[in-house]
């Protein structure tokens, strides 16, 4: 029994595997791929072996699900988020690749978030880039996450030298309404200014409760009260 047991077990792990690759070969079909190689982050000289830290939120690959912007779902895909080139990628076999062009996604789901391609406002340019959904309905509360790479510093009479560093991951968030781009929320007041006819109300909640906007769970609640006008 226990030996039927086994070999029921791996004829299901080989045939999700199986079906998992099949899914893979289906999306690399239908997008164009950057092979993600050492050469990707060079700077100076400097490949990202040489860095310390790391441009990603999480090193692994996590098991997640795309849709495309066409309604295409591809599931059971290994992906990560890339924060220094603001890149979804993910991993064949031994290699790392990330999808072109971004603005396909309408969706990645993978480690417990929720990613989708956005347009938003940058230097007084439209640009598209990836964005964490924190709370979605008429206004979708939005996260970017930017990782810098910090210069390496040769040492001088007063100050160590320090190597080539990826900094932490920082957040900045935003507020989208269905077609519009995404908009920075920079204080109070500039998140006021989006809510529109709702301004009064939405001032009056916030101070009431005493909330911050520079917080995920305290966003989260101020946009799900706009939400629920």
């Amino acid at each position: 029994m226990k030996r039927v047991l086994f070999g029921i077990s791996l004829l299901i792990a080989l045939t999700n595997d199986l079906s998992a690759q099949n899914m893979l070969n289906n999306m690399m079909e239908n997008f164009r791929f950057k092979k993600m190689t050492e050469s990707t982050y060079t700077r100076d000289n400097l490949k990202v072996s040489d860095i310390q830290g790391m441009p990603y939120l999480s090193e692994k690959f996590s098991p997640g699900k795309i849709t495309t912007k066409e309604g295409v779902t591809y599931e059971n895909i290994p992906l990560r988020y890339n924060g220094f080139s603001d890149d979804l990628e993910f991993q064949k076999g031994e290699d790392c690749y990330n999808i072109d062009p971004k603005s396909t996604i309408k969706r990645a789901e993978f480690g417990g978030q929720v990613f989708s391609c956005m347009e938003y406002s940058l230097g007084g340019k439209i640009r598209n880039g990836y964005f964490e959904l924190l709370t979605e309905g008429n206004a979708t509360l939005l996260v970017k996450y930017t990782v810098k790479l910090l210069e390496k510093a040769e040492a001088s009479a007063y100050v160590d030298a320090k190597p080539a560093r990826f900094d932490a991951p920082s957040k900045e968030y935003y507020l989208i309404f269905k077609d519009a781009s995404a908009k920075l929320i920079t204080n109070k007041k500039s998140l006021l200014e989006l809510f529109g006819n709702q301004k009064d109300e939405m001032e009056s909640y916030i101070s009431k409760n005493k909330l911050s906007v520079k917080e995920d769970d305290t966003l989260k609640k101020i946009v799900s009260h706009y939400n629920s006008l």
